[in-house]
């Protein structure tokens, strides 16, 4: 049995990701090493988990910021104005930056470096999925997929993007049953790697979170005006909005009972109501850029002079062991 473990969680929000880029940038660079290095299992949800899996092959924090600095644009690159009859954005640019050597290029899920957790839904069955790393020999399947569509499918957020296909299956953003995945992953140290909960840190990352509620005014007629806020084109997206902010309160709330303060650290600032519009998760204007640094940056300040900061990146992670694909130690070589 392992005697201690740490996971960094990392949770969905759109372009607010930029936020957590930031925050992960001032981290690495005050470790002056890859910061996966210090955890033993990364757990990501849609940007969350685009961020997690770049981490996990040890892409430098500096160009995941520059990912949102230089192609938010192309990232959501609208095709509809209305929502209607196809998603508002277009996948082909994410998925093309995704593709590019200088991210995931070819890679699959078995080329990680460090162990990590992305969950989705399978829309065709309904039921949730989380795509992991080689690092129990249960897992048999997911190392073999490419890492582009991992992250196209934990990120495929309803009426934003079209759901993501991957040998027949229909994917759909992993943010509505766990927008921060910390219980995902401290199940996952409990359970397939032998850590238990009361050796476990865990350091989760927010995205600027949005509280999405109904104001005094608010009918509460439960129709679609009233849900999209007198346009009913919203109500999906007020609906995504509701389903990723309370799972993230919920899993927060978990956490600081089963960690304690002691174990558990979340790095996030709210949002109040001057600013919510400025940072929608599809703003991706300088505004947007401005705000999200400014708030990253003031918020890795205050970070690393915590104690349990310290602690975390003093930390070196234990050697990650793999049991298929091209890291494999033992067991099957599934590829070239």
């Amino acid at each position: 049995m392992a005697c201690q473990g740490q996971i960094l969680a990392l949770s969905g929000g759109g372009f607010r990701g930029l936020y957590s880029a930031k925050l992960l940038a001032s981290l690495e660079e005050a470790a002056g090493q890859p910061i996966a290095r210090h955890f033993d299992l990364l757990g990501g949800t849609s940007i969350g988990g685009i961020l997690a899996l770049a981490l996990a092959c040890e892409i430098p924090t500096s160009r995941l910021v520059g990912l949102f600095e230089e192609h938010g644009d192309s990232i959501f690159k609208r095709r509809s104005w209305s929502g209607i009859f196809q998603s508002l954005y277009s996948p082909t640019g994410l998925a093309n930056l995704l593709a590019s050597e200088d991210i995931f290029g070819k890679r699959k899920l078995g080329d990680c470096v460090h162990r990590v957790i992305v969950p989705a839904i399978n829309y065709g069955t309904g039921n949730p999925t989380v795509f992991k790393t080689p690092h129990d020999p249960s897992f048999r399947n997911d190392y073999k997929l490419r890492l582009v569509d991992v992250a196209l499918a934990t990120s495929a957020a309803p009426r934003y993007f079209p759901r993501h296909v991957v040998d027949d299956r229909q994917f759909v953003d992993g943010g509505l049953f766990a927008n921060s995945p910390g219980l995902l992953a401290l199940h996952e140290m409990e359970h397939f790697m032998d850590v238990p909960a009361s050796a476990v840190r865990l350091l989760s990352i927010g995205t600027m979170s949005v509280k999405v509620n109904a104001g005094p005014a608010e009918s509460g007629s439960g129709g679609m005006f009233d849900w999209g806020t007198l346009n009913p084109l919203n109500m999906p997206k007020r609906l995504f909005g509701l389903a990723i902010s309370s799972s993230e309160t919920t899993t927060d709330y978990m956490l600081r009972h089963r960690l304690t303060e002691e174990r558990y650290f979340r790095a996030d600032d709210n949002v109040d109501g001057t600013l919510e519009k400025s940072v929608e998760l599809d703003c991706t204007n300088e505004k947007a850029r401005r705000i999200l640094r400014r708030f990253a940056d003031d918020r890795a300040r205050k970070m690393l002079n915590e104690p349990l900061i310290r602690k975390l990146l003093a930390y070196s992670a234990a050697t990650n062991t793999f049991h298929y694909g091209a890291r494999a130690v033992r067991g099957e070589q599934a590829y070239a």
